[in-house]
């Protein structure tokens, strides 16, 4: 992730493909050939097909199979309101506002900016599914309800309690630190833990894990993350859920 690098190595051909105007067969056989030329070397050719032979077949795979009750799942509890830096990109946490700006600029934003960084704000903050998958299917130019739905719901929410993926995808601000260079020019630390300088996401991310540990504890995937929680100070933890909803309280 990169400010004023909207499109990074991706391809942005989900909305013609989404469209319909390309076809999932046409697009392989293309890179299939290209591979075959020299052209590109295997592992960028097998994780591009793979995306969409693999991932955006298994999404659609879960729209249908599961149907319109998919929808009205919502296994966290999750009620906040989607707050209006969602729509305006008016807010401090600079990856935020970046991810936002791309997407109010090019109804487009690459799957991490929108799992890793309005998805993951949406899922640790607890904000209404219902909400966010308007809000995904609203601004993006490849937004179908059979591939935003899944991808929302069931990956970056969680809402379904794991059917689609086998982990939620919460991250605090060190992984963003380490995947952008957001964080540099932010108003908020990534190396804070604590206080009105630290990044956000990161009491978010330990309260979370704290307000959701009987729905998540058993989840081997979350095993190591639960083991630095039970290993904080009581005092620690009461912090952590301090500054947490210190923050949430200011959300509108």
């Amino acid at each position: 992730m990169a400010a004023g690098e909207p499109f990074v190595q991706h391809a942005v051909i989900s909305p013609y493909l989404n469209a319909g105007l390309l076809t999932p067969r046409e697009i392989c056989a293309r890179a299939e050939a290209v591979y075959a030329k020299g052209g590109a070397p295997l592992n960028a050719v097998e994780g591009f097909i793979r995306q969409i032979l693999g991932w955006r077949e298994y999404v659609r795979g879960i729209y249908w199979r599961e149907g319109p009750d998919y929808a009205r799942s919502n296994a966290l509890e999750a009620k906040r309101p989607l707050p209006s830096f969602y729509w305006t990109g008016e807010t401090d946490m600079r990856c935020v506002a970046e991810a936002v700006g791309e997407t109010r600029r090019h109804a487009y934003a690459h799957h991490i900016l929108r799992l890793m960084v309005t998805g993951n704000f949406a899922l640790l903050a607890g904000l209404a599914p219902a909400e966010v998958e308007d809000w995904y299917l609203s601004v993006y130019a490849d937004a179908y309800d059979w591939v935003e739905l899944p991808n929302t719901h069931g990956m970056a929410l969680y809402a379904d309690g794991g059917l689609l993926a086998s982990k939620p995808y919460a991250a605090s601000g060190a992984y963003i630190d380490r995947m952008s260079d957001f964080c540099g020019g932010c108003r908020y630390d990534p190396k804070a833990k604590s206080g009105p300088d630290a990044c956000p996401f990161n009491p978010l991310y330990w309260n979370f894990l704290i307000e959701n540990r009987a729905r998540l504890a058993g989840n081997v995937r979350l095993a190591m993350p639960y083991r630095s929680l039970e290993a904080m100070s009581e005092a620690r933890r009461k912090e952590i859920v301090r500054d947490a909803g210190a923050f949430l309280a200011t959300l509108a």
